[in-house]
C-alpha cells in the first residue's frame, strides 16, 4: 500500500469514528463533497486542528437537517482532507489531488497564510472557489485571483483594534516596540501595528522580524527592554506569543501593555502560561458576545454554546471565521439554487455569486471586496482577565474596561 493510499485508508477510519466526517468516496450528485488541506501535523498542526473542529461542527449540523437544502433537496455533507504537514508544497499537492483524483464537488480553504497562498493558487488553475477562516496575509489578495475569498479581514487590518484602544487609554501611551516572527502572516501584522501606531501618534523605537526558528526569545526581547517601549506590540501566532510571555517573565520585562496579532485567544495559550498570560491584549476579529445573527447557527453566543458542547471548549475568532467560511459558501449555493454535480459553470457562476455576497451571519456580515478580502468585518481588541478571554474593544460591545497598565511582574499576586 502506498504512503498516500495508508493516509487515506486511516482518514477514513477516522472519519467513520467520528460519526459525521467522510473522507474520499466516488463523485455522487445526492452528496456534496467538500475537500481540503489543513496542518494536523508540523508548527501548524495544533492550529489546523482546530480548523477541521469548525468544519467538523458544520458538517454535522447541516448533516442532522438532512444536508444541505438545494431546491427542495437535501444533500449530506462529506469532508474530504488530508494532512499537509504544515508545508506549502504539500499543500498545493493535496489540494490538486482532491481536484483531480478524488474529484471532490468543491474546496474549503485551510490554514496558514503561506499553506492557503499555496493551496489557493492550485484552487484558481482549476477554477474552484475557496474561501479560507484561516489566513489574512494582505499577499493573498494582491495577486488577482477571482476564485479566492477570506472572512478573515488583511493582516495589517486585524491588528487595528489593538492600537486604536491602546490610543484611548489613560495615560496614553507614547512609544512603542514591534517584534515578530519573519513568516508571512505575522510580518506583515508587525507592518499593520507599525503603520497604525504612527497614525496613532506613537513612536516606534524598535523594530525587528526574527526567525519563524528562534528558540531563545530572551536576548531578542533584552534588546528590546534596553529601549523601555510604553508597549510591546509582537505579530505572532500561538507558539510565539506564548514563548514571548514566558521570556518577558524570565527577564523581568514588564511594559505597561504586550498586545499580540494572534494566539492569546486560542485556548492552550492560558492552558501553556495560565497566569502568567494575564493582562495581554490581543487581536480578534470575533468574540460570542456580539450582537452577530444568521442561518445555520443562529447567534453568535449560540455558535459559542454549540462549538463549546461539542469540543468543550469556546472557539477563537479563526475557528468562527473558518465556520463562517463554510456556511457562506452554503448560503451561495442555496441562493443560486446550484445542484451537483457541480462543473466548471457552475463552479464559476458560485464564484461571481460570492464577489456579489451580502450576508448577515453568526459572525457579522460577509463582504467581499474585489480582491476577495472580506471588508465589512470591523477589528475587535480582548485581554486575559482573570484567566479568561474578555472583549475590550470597541467600546459599545466591550464586555469590561482593559486593565492598564500591566502591574510589573513583582507586583502581581
Amino acid at each position: 500500500m502506498t504512503r498516500m493510499k495508508r493516509v487515506t485508508a486511516i482518514l477514513t477510519i477516522v472519519g467513520l469514528l467520528a460519526g459525521f466526517v467522510v473522507v474520499p468516496a466516488a463523485r455522487c450528485a445526492d452528496k456534496i463533497q467538500f475537500g481540503f488541506s489543513v496542518p494536523l501535523t508540523g508548527i501548524f498542526g495544533k492550529a489546523g486542528k482546530l480548523v477541521l473542529d469548525s468544519y467538523k461542527l458544520w458538517a454535522k449540523k447541516m448533516n442532522a437537517e438532512g444536508g444541505i437544502l438545494i431546491k427542495g433537496k437535501r444533500y449530506p455533507v462529506e469532508l474530504v482532507y488530508y494532512d499537509d504537514k504544515s508545508d506549502p508544497g504539500v499543500s498545493a499537492k493535496l489540494v490538486e489531488k482532491l481536484i483531480t483524483d478524488d474529484k471532490v464537488d468543491l474546496l474549503l480553504g485551510g490554514y496558514g497564510s503561506s499553506l492557503v497562498f499555496a493551496a489557493s493558487a492550485i484552487a484558481e488553475k482549476y477554477k474552484y472557489p475557496m474561501i479560507s477562516g484561516g489566513a489574512s496575509s494582505n499577499k493573498l489578495f494582491d495577486r488577482g485571483f477571482r476564485y479566492y475569498f477570506a472572512t478573515l479581514g488583511k493582516a495589517t487590518e486585524e491588528v487595528r483594534g489593538c492600537v486604536e484602544m491602546l490610543k484611548g487609554l489613560k495615560p496614553k501611551p507614547k512609544t512603542v516596540a514591534i517584534v515578530g516572527s519573519d513568516i508571512l502572516f505575522t510580518s506583515l501584522a508587525c507592518e499593520g501595528f507599525k503603520k497604525y501606531s504612527k497614525e496613532a501618534g506613537f513612536k516606534v523605537i524598535h523594530f525587528e522580524l526574527f526567525p519563524i526558528q528562534l528558540q531563545d526569545y530572551t536576548s531578542m526581547l533584552l534588546k528590546v527592554k534596553k529601549e523601555n517601549p510604553d508597549v510591546l506590540l509582537v505579530g505572532s501566532h500561538t507558539l510565539v506569543a506564548i514563548k514571548t510571555v514566558k521570556a518577558l517573565k524570565a527577564i523581568d520585562f514588564s511594559p505597561k501593555a504586550v498586545a499580540f496579532s494572534y494566539g492569546p485567544t486560542v485556548p492552550d495559550f492560558v492552558k501553556s502560561v495560565g497566569k502568567l498570560g494575564e493582562y495581554v491584549f490581543a487581536a480578534s476579529e470575533w468574540t460570542p458576545v456580539l450582537p452577530y445573527k444568521g442561518p445555520v447557527f443562529g447567534t453568535a453566543a449560540a455558535f459559542d454554546k454549540l462549538y463549546y458542547k461539542t469540543f468543550h471548549r469556546h472557539p477563537d475568532y479563526v475557528e468562527a471565521a473558518v465556520a463562517a467560511a463554510a456556511v457562506t459558501q452554503q448560503l451561495a449555493l442555496q441562493q443560486l439554487g446550484l445542484q451537483p454535480p457541480y462543473t466548471e459553470a457552475k463552479r464559476e457562476a458560485l464564484m461571481k455569486k460570492l464577489h456579489d455576497i451580502d450576508i448577515k451571519t453568526f459572525y457579522g456580515e460577509v463582504r467581499f471586496g474585489k480582491d476577495g478580502a472580506n471588508v465589512a468585518h470591523p477589528p475587535i481588541a480582548v485581554q486575559i482577565q482573570h484567566g479568561k478571554v474578555v472583549t475590550v474593544y470597541p467600546k459599545n460591545v466591550r464586555q469590561t474596561a482593559p486593565i492598564y497598565p500591566m502591574p510589573s511582574w513583582g507586583h502581581r499576586k
